[in-house]
């Protein structure tokens, strides 16, 4: 009995080929998809983990649309595998994006005002006046510099108190206040962008001021700073106020391991706070923590003249 099949013309065969090879593309890149958002929950524990989380929410959104591509292909697996990637990656940084703006303070209120200055920034006497308008009595600033110091004179007149300490060229991390200090207090951690000090609340109680600047995740030595950082913020005695740039988005590994040691949180939602950030990319870096169970709002402030939004809250304490 003779075999009666049809042999399969070029045609066909070179389609068959294709469709495989695209399909073992388009799983291919959903592993490394996946492995990118799974990847990025590891902040706490890898240097990389913070870089990658940084747009972790990016990825899981585009393997939405890649799972229906893999479901189109019959890759149902990979397709399944991706929507359950996706899911993880908006939907654990989804609440922060939508969080209540919180309520107004009316009574016993505490102002901060956070800013990185952006050292060689112009015009300046715009922001000192903003600072100073806002009743602050806590600033937080990074890259203060002699440019900045000399042009915003009336501030450091204004503040009676202030710690600036040393980090990298041009830009030292400073607290200013108008609250009275416990003598003594103030410190600088050398080398890792952190000054602070413990000032005496209206209600008579105590609480350290704190100013943070982290340098940018992996490659660089964020992961290693933040746990030197979180290991001094852990052996203050007393609720911590903490403004910052910590070059790090909310969810990364690095501001857990400070909201951890401090034992704060955010006021309010993430929103973009630094020039290179965009709705489709929020880059929520610049932040004031407060102690758990406080109430307030914080509400950004405009750039001037830095690449950073300001940040200012008002807030009663627990």
């Amino acid at each position: 009995m003779t075999d009666a099949r049809i042999p399969e013309s070029p045609v066909t065969s070179y389609k068959t080929v294709l469709k495989s090879v695209l399909r073992r593309l388009a799983v291919g890149v959903a592993i490394l998809l996946i492995a990118w958002v799974l990847l990025g929950f590891s902040g706490r524990y890898l240097a990389l983990g913070d870089s990658a989380a940084v747009i972790r929410p990016q990825v899981g959104a585009f393997l939405i649309p890649w799972a229906a591509l893999l479901w189109v292909m019959k890759a149902r697996r990979f397709a399944f595998a991706s929507l359950a990637a996706a899911t993880l990656a908006i939907g654990s940084v989804a609440p922060g994006f939508f969080a209540n703006v919180g309520k107004r303070c009316i009574d016993d209120c505490l102002t901060i005002y956070q800013k990185n200055l952006l050292s060689q920034a112009w015009p300046r006497h715009q922001l000192a006046d903003d600072i100073i308008a806002s009743g602050a009595e806590i600033v937080t600033l990074q890259e203060v510099s002699s440019h900045n110091r000399h042009y915003m004179v009336n501030i450091y007149e204004h503040y009676g108190f202030s710690v600036i300490c040393k980090f990298r060229p041009g830009q030292d991390v400073a607290v200013l206040t108008s609250l009275p200090v416990v003598e003594g207090s103030e410190f600088c951690l050398p080398g890792t962008g952190l000054a602070g000090v413990q000032v005496q609340l209206p209600n008579g109680k105590s609480a350290w001021a704190l100013s943070i600047h982290f340098p940018w995740p992996f490659p660089f030595d964020q992961y290693d700073q933040s746990q030197m950082i979180a290991n001094k913020i852990a052996g203050l005695e007393g609720p911590k106020l903490i403004g910052g740039d910590f070059n790090m988005v909310p969810w990364g590994g690095s501001m857990h391991r400070i909201k951890e040691a401090s034992g704060t949180r955010y006021l309010g939602a993430y929103r973009n706070t630094y020039a290179l950030g965009s709705r489709w990319l929020p880059l929520h870096i610049d932040n004031i923590l407060v102690p758990e169970h406080s109430t307030g709002r914080a509400r950004l402030r405009p750039n001037a003249g830095s690449d950073h939004r300001g940040i200012l809250a008002r807030f009663t304490l627990p």
